[in-house]
């Protein structure tokens, strides 16, 4: 995966007409969810074991790569509402892409400097290829360096493809959305980018293109992110009442199932999900989103969960680190559930005390590093 994606941990603010600076709480609380399900799908996703209860929990865990889709889509809302609120404010390039760096830049590259120190310690191995780590362009290394693995076996960094996807998306997006402006083009547009992004799958899929090939790329995963935009773009506006959104979310939440279902019991699953597959979840998703924003129902109900925002609230850290420490806690996972006499107590023991370490991390991180750096955000607003 992917978690994230992702506008991590930016704060979940609209300036919306008339409502400036106004907060929805629920958008925190589906950030949380989105790293609750990345997080399960790599430390419990994948399990085999003939115990029923694990064997559930893993068919449920593996479903938790779409957490990085739900990272894409609050990225594009956010983002997008960002951008759209901004259009006509002067210095608006220097004071976005100033803010999103320091956000994303600091705990990114802190992480890729540490490594590079820690070298002789972990005994890593640098090709010339690595370096598209630090241009964000890991999500290219398929096309660039076929085969290239990470510079050793006690660094994981392949999540950060979906901070490569984010961030290329961030060149690219704001330009289309300062130029077009006018909402109702915007949508237009949007819906266009969405549609490319389908076709342009199918064709490579078509033409023999491997998933692994199709996930990681910008150009066949926008419209994700450009279908959080559409949602921004909706509540920014009259919202005609001929868009049945309910409607929308019942069908997409469906036909969701069914990519789920033929992933997991058919040999054609990637090809569904690499087709069309991520634009129905991406629809399932601003569905949600959309709910959330909107403060009633169930969905933000359950935003607005206090536990559900903490997680939020420390999301980017937890994906950074929850992939770095994955290869070191892991290896626990099998002497623990000796230890215990018991492969269901063991594997939840892991999981569990991984999930705190990793969290410890993110909160010390958050706090002491990227806290005070965040800070300087002021400049720019």
């Amino acid at each position: 995966m992917q978690v994230s994606q992702l506008d991590q941990q930016e704060s979940s603010r609209s300036e919306f007409k008339g409502e400036s600076s106004r907060h929805y709480p629920a958008l925190d609380g589906l950030r949380g969810i989105a790293i609750l399900a990345v997080f399960c799908y790599h430390f419990g996703g994948g399990s085999k074991s003939s115990n029923w209860l694990i064997q559930i929990w893993s068919g449920i865990a593996d479903t938790g790569w779409m957490g990085v889709d739900l990272f894409f889509v609050l990225s594009g809302f956010l983002i997008t509402g960002i951008l759209y609120d901004t259009a006509h404010k002067p210095h608006r390039v220097k004071n976005f892409y100033a803010r999103r760096s320091l956000r994303i830049f600091p705990l990114y590259y802190g992480v890729l400097l540490l490594f590079l120190l820690l070298t002789p310690v972990l005994q890593l191995h640098w090709k010339p290829g690595h370096l598209l780590y630090f241009f964000y362009l890991s999500n290219m290394m398929p096309l660039f360096t076929p085969g290239l693995a990470s510079p050793g076996p006690k660094m994981m960094v392949g999540h950060f493809w979906t901070l490569a996807v984010e961030e290329q998306f961030y060149l690219v997006w704001p330009f289309i959305v300062w130029h077009v402006r006018d909402r109702r083009r915007l949508l237009q547009v949007s819906v266009a980018i969405m549609l490319a992004a389908l076709i342009l799958r199918i064709i490579l899929v078509y033409r023999g293109v491997t998933f692994f090939h199709i996930f990681p790329l910008l150009p066949t995963r926008i419209d994700t992110l450009v279908c959080g935009g559409i949602a921004a773009l909706l509540v920014r506006g009259p919202l005609p009442e001929r868009i049945p959104v309910k409607r929308v979310f019942v069908v997409s939440s469906l036909t969701t199932l069914i990519v789920l279902i033929s992933m997991r019991f058919t040999t054609h699953g990637n090809q569904v999900l690499a087709t069309f597959g991520y634009t129905v979840v991406a629809v399932c998703f601003a569905c949600l989103v959309f709910f959330a924003q909107q403060g009633r129902g169930w969905i933000a109900r359950i935003g607005r969960l206090r536990f559900l925002r903490f997680f939020g609230r420390y999301s980017y850290g937890l994906y950074i680190y929850h992939g770095l420490l994955f290869v070191f806690l892991v290896q626990a996972v099998h002497p623990i559930q000796r230890l215990v006499h018991s492969d269901l107590l063991g594997g939840a023991i892991v999981v569990i005390s991984s999930l705190a370490i990793t969290l410890g991390a993110a909160i010390l991180s958050y706090h002491y590093f990227e806290a005070p750096i965040l800070n300087l955000k002021k400049r720019f607003s």
